[in-house]
């Protein structure tokens, strides 16, 4: 998993009240990772031992704040049958490269 990932995640976790999604977070295994150069998927191993999120929870997501991207980049993390599916990062206006090596997560996008 990259840093990025990790970081986006721990902060998802931290944001969230709901302690079945906070233990899926804990322990997701990344089982791919594709880069789209606007942004990139990261899909998660499926972990049927863990406790499934009720289907009400919606993940709280931070934007990234970087000088590598013209706008700020947003993510949002997908659920299906109460577990983690995959995390979506996405670019706001043009390229995102593939290797993200200076941002800040913040709760609001900045304009």
């Amino acid at each position: 998993m990259e840093q990025v990932d990790r970081d986006l995640l721990d902060w998802i976790a931290a944001a969230t009240d709901d302690p079945a999604l906070a233990a899926q977070i804990a322990a997701a295994e990344v089982k791919k990772r594709d880069f789209l150069r606007t942004g990139f998927l990261v899909y998660f191993a499926r972990n049927d031992a863990a406790p499934p999120v009720p289907a009400g929870v919606r993940p709280v997501c931070p934007h990234l704040a970087s000088p590598e991207l013209m706008d700020g980049a947003g993510c949002d993390l997908f659920l299906r049958d109460g577990r983690l599916h995959y995390l979506e990062v996405y670019a706001r206006g043009g390229f995102m490269p593939e290797k993200l090596e200076s941002y800040r997560l913040v709760a609001e996008p900045l304009l």
